[in-house]
């Protein structure tokens, strides 16, 4: 255990408690409420809207107009997107309705080559969509367009999908709060008071809004997970390697920065979240078996509610570990062998999780620039100068963009003579965990400790980004549950983990829990 990392969350904690009066005051009038998808077409999956577009009960252009009229009732209350190309779009999409209509294409052959053909979907800015902004939400970027698709966004319009737009982060995805000064911040669509969590805010906002159906995200810490839970939505974090991370900005050459660092699917139905994966991993070299039937009853469902209680960590709520307890009775009942993790899994190997956590991402050369100087990109600006300039008015960069900086510089209060010892530490605790899950288990644990929080919370949360960072590190895949909600009407959930290359279990599970528990809530909806 380092004391100086630990001391510090301390210190957060503290400083949190302290402010939560203040942060109450300033929120105690509720704003506007963005108001519930009306459409029918906006209720539907895009499995389902496929399936009424190659089979021209509905067009293409009508689901498209859709959910352009959807983004514009919300974005001025939520503001997720940062550029559209809504003209684009919708001639896009006449040109596939009149494709069908001449008969160039047909259902039979739509159903297995372009099974999302006609339907629209998002991206977070930092995944390359040609021609729209990709600046990384970074002032010093202004105006910078890109030149090619990413992969995942080219795989799902090779699959016949419309890219409807780019939407908010971070500056740099460098915090769980998707503001910057360039495109302002985003907003919860259940409270408009609340985060939207980051990186992938944007996409989740929208997804929550019921203004998308599939958004491109990307996760290094939790930044498709959390956002999602905030936005009471789906995301998956896939296995480590299975997708290729081209056209994310920011990347690096370092091997563990592209280990931990993914793209993954969002999505409002579990369905969605699966066809996306088998679309971007069609032409992956590992076994994924997507299209493997999987009953419930043969799985092993592991459950923890809290990762640890060592000092500066943060314990999950108790709506939360009652979400937990909720499904896990459900997937019982489903026929699922289901036990307490600690059974299998001594959490007293969990002791050291911080360390575990953050010495690989910090510890190590090649991560990206974050407060790239404009006028000397090959070299970064002072995070200390920059402290002092943001706190006078003056920097160009986000307080959180620089706070990352500076944990980078210090190397996240690990020495880096200490970072094989807990690189080894996690080796341990990562083969008790493949062990444990094997090719037929997963673990459910929380994604973070509350719900949505008032803006400038989650910032002072710092140390739990180990509740998603543990399964970067790991490269296990994880999909994100939501839950319902709250009594404040927040949305609720928890993370579905398995093994390396078991993706499709989390995602089995997921689906079995929508049905259970009905998935996403369309906000406000009485």
């Amino acid at each position: 255990m380092e004391w100086a990392i630990r001391l510090f969350f301390v210190l957060q904690s503290v400083l949190l408690q302290l402010l939560r009066p203040v942060l109450w005051y300033l929120n105690r009038q509720r704003p506007s409420l963005v108001p519930p998808p009306k459409d029918s077409i906006l209720k539907k999956s895009a499995v389902d809207l496929a399936a009424w577009i190659r089979r021209r009960e509905i067009t293409s252009e009508a689901v498209v107009e859709a959910y352009i009229c959807r983004m514009k009732e919300v974005n001025p209350l939520i503001n997720a997107v940062v550029e559209d190309r809504f003209e684009e779009a919708l001639r896009d999409a006449r040109r596939c309705d009149e494709r069908l209509r001449a008969g160039e294409v047909n259902a039979v052959t739509l159903r297995t080559l372009q099974p999302l053909y006609g339907v629209p979907f998002t991206v977070k800015e930092s995944c390359s969509l040609k021609g729209l902004s990709h600046t990384g939400c970074t002032l010093v970027r202004q105006g910078t367009k890109a030149h090619s698709d990413g992969s995942f966004v080219a795989a799902l319009r090779k699959a016949g999908a419309i890219p409807l737009c780019v939407t908010n982060t971070p500056e740099l995805c460098s915090g769980f709060e998707s503001a910057n000064y360039l495109y302002g911040r985003t907003n919860n669509p259940y409270d408009l008071r609340c985060s939207a969590g980051g990186s992938s805010g944007g996409e989740a906002a929208l997804l929550g809004a019921g203004a998308s159906l599939i958004g491109v995200g990307s996760d290094l810490a939790g930044s498709i997970r959390l956002p999602a839970l905030f936005n009471g939505v789906f995301g998956h974090k896939p296995t480590a390697g299975i997708i290729s991370t081209n056209g994310h900005y920011p990347n690096s050459d370092s091997p563990w920065f592209r280990k931990c660092l993914v793209v993954g699917p969002m999505a409002r139905y579990a369905e969605d979240l699966i066809l996306a994966m088998q679309i971007v991993t069609s032409d992956s070299k590992q076994d994924l078996r997507f299209d493997q039937p999987i009953r419930i009853g043969d799985l092993k469902v592991f459950y923890v509610e809290d990762l640890g209680e060592s000092l500066g960590s943060i314990s999950p709520s108790k709506e939360i570990k009652g979400s937990i307890a909720k499904a896990s009775r459900y997937l019982e009942k489903s026929g699922a062998t289901v036990a307490e993790a600690s059974i299998t899994i001594d959490l007293g190997d969990l002791e050291d999780i911080v360390e575990i956590c953050f010495s690989p991402i910090f510890c190590v050369d090649s991560l990206p620039q974050i407060l790239i100087n404009p006028d000397d990109p090959k070299h970064e600006r002072s995070s200390p100068a920059e402290i002092v300039k943001s706190f006078l008015g003056f920097s160009l960069y986000t307080k959180s963009a620089i706070f990352m900086k500076l944990v980078k510089d210090i190397r996240g209060f690990i020495p880096v003579s200490k970072a094989p010892f807990y690189e080894k530490k996690g080796e341990q605790l990562r083969q008790k965990l493949l062990e444990t899950l094997g090719k037929d288990g997963v673990l459910i644990c929380p994604t973070f400790p509350t719900v949505a929080g008032y803006h400038n919370n989650t910032v002072l949360q710092s140390s739990a980004a180990i509740y998603c960072a543990l399964f970067n590190v790991f490269g296990f895949p994880s999909t994100q549950v939501p839950m319902g909600l709250n009594e404040n009407g927040m949305p609720l959930g928890f993370q579905v983990v398995a093994a390396p290359n078991q993706d499709r279990l989390c995602l089995a599970v997921a689906k079995e829990l929508e049905k259970g528990f009905g998935g996403w809530i369309p906000p406000n909806d009485k």
